[in-house]
């Protein structure tokens, strides 16, 4: 599925627009190929996995990073809008590095655990930035059919499976095997579903043409009011 992918993403020229998530996907379909080329080579084998754990932990960064910058780029004009997205990411890989530092498991190396929790930090990443594009669109209505939009909805799928694969298997230990195998196995198709399905079919015109977000920082900040008197006179403040 992940090498069909690539090859819409090169049918549509979509590599173009997203050059960070047809990196992504390219590097899991050759790290896949390279891994079952060497699986009878023990230790080759675990190089090239390591190797490709950490090529994606960083990819799938800078992939999120390129959609939320595709939907948002009207706000990149204030300097701190622009810091926002790699300033939290930045931020939750710090935190997840210092707690398999800190918290470390007697069970792996420390160069295990460590690429262990920077991927953990990078699926929180993922999920949270899911959730802000869920949030934003729903307020702004924005269009739910962006290319971006679909990207973010695939890595977070893929996120949610994963963590609670990873947390169940750190946190508990092997008492859910079962629960851990389906949960990776079936997010990760569905991710990729979600992206064939994305590129599939075409960008809304409005989004084609690079338009982004339809609103301005002003425009924004003045909705994001709007909502915050709604809220508040729900809860009666």
């Amino acid at each position: 599925m992940q090498a069909v992918l690539c090859l819409l993403l090169l049918i549509r020229r979509s590599y173009r627009e997203f050059p960070m998530f047809f990196a992504f996907s390219a590097v899991s379909v050759t790290g896949e190929i390279a891994g079952l080329a060497v699986r009878n080579n023990t230790a080759l084998y675990g190089d090239v996995y390591w190797t490709n754990e950490v090529l994606s932990v960083f990819l799938v960064f800078f992939a999120l990073q390129e959609s939320f910058r595709s939907v948002f780029r009207n706000f990149f004009g204030m300097k701190w809008f622009r810091w926002l997205f790699p300033g939290i990411g930045i931020l939750m890989i710090v935190v997840a590095v210092l707690r398999t530092i800190l918290l470390p498991r007697p069970a792996h190396s420390l160069f295990t655990v460590t690429i262990l929790g920077l991927e953990i930090g990078v699926a929180f990443l993922q999920f949270g930035i899911f959730s802000l594009f869920i949030v934003l669109i729903s307020i702004f209505h924005l269009r739910w059919r962006q290319h971006p939009v679909g990207i973010v909805l695939g890595f977070g799928i893929c996120a949610a499976g994963y963590l609670v694969a990873l947390l169940l298997r750190f946190e508990i230990g092997t008492e859910f095997d079962p629960v851990v195998r389906i949960a990776l196995a079936l997010s990760y198709i569905i991710g990729v579903a979600v992206w064939i399905v994305t590129f599939l079919r075409g960008e809304p015109s409005g989004a084609a043409k690079g338009d982004g977000t339809p609103f301005t920082p002003e425009q924004m900040i003045t909705e994001l009011r709007r909502h915050t008197k709604v809220v508040k006179g729900i809860l009666g403040r």
